[in-house]
């Protein structure tokens, strides 16, 4: 087992420690981006617009509303008019080359926000696992190795221990097929629980809509 390796091991069981009895069991909002139990808190949580966002990462058309909406998303988020809830499920999990594809996005993007602390970086990887020229087909011949996101978080501007965490790619402290089968219970009260989904003050609109317009800009 190499150095590097068994730092990487030792900086997992410290974060894992930290999170078992220095957190609160409801949502956290001490950091400005921060894994908030299921759902990642992205934004300033005294915003004027508040949502729940439900998505997938392996989704067709997950990635079609990030990409024609996370521009101005992310433009909101830091003027603080806008907090996410973001919710991911793994519904194509099983439709990845890898068969794992989603539950590891997922792990790198709470990877992300807990190492960066940082909206601006969360939304920013966000925007580039579902950009054309990097999310994975459903049903397609490859997806993205765990290299290859940790690429996207340090591009993103993920610092160097998160992009360790994501090669490395053990699901600790988050497991990401775990926090998707907790989110699906939540998605499933909705008459048409399909993703993407945004959910207003109690009720779904469909994330490929103008649902941006019923938020202050």
């Amino acid at each position: 087992m190499t150095v590097r390796l068994i730092r990487i091991m030792l900086m997992a069981t410290v974060v894992a420690t930290v999170l078992v009895w220095g957190s609160d069991p409801g949502r956290a909002h001490a950091a400005e981006a921060s894994p908030a139990g299921d759902a990642l808190s992205v934004g300033d949580p005294a915003a004027p617009g508040q949502i729940e966002l439900f998505v997938d990462p392996l989704c067709p058309f997950s990635g079609k509303m990030v990409r024609e909406q996370g521009a101005e998303i992310g433009r909101r988020l830091e003027a603080g008019k806008l907090h996410i809830g973001l919710r991911f499920v793994d519904f194509l999990d099983k439709y990845s080359a890898s068969g794992n594809y989603d539950s590891r996005a997922i792990y790198s993007a709470y990877t992300v926000a807990d190492h960066s602390r940082s909206s601006e970086v969360t939304w920013r990887f966000i925007e580039q696992i579902y950009a054309a020229d990097q999310q994975p087909k459903e049903q397609g011949s490859t997806d993205l190795s765990n290299d290859q996101l940790a690429d996207l978080a340090g591009r993103a501007g993920a610092p160097p221990s998160a992009q360790d965490m994501i090669r490395l790619g053990l699901p600790v402290p988050y497991d990401g097929h775990t926090v998707a089968a907790n989110n699906l219970p939540l998605l499933r009260q909705f008459p048409e629980p399909g993703v993407p989904l945004v959910v207003i003050d109690g009720k779904a609109v469909d994330g490929n809509s103008d649902w941006l317009d019923q938020l202050p800009a």
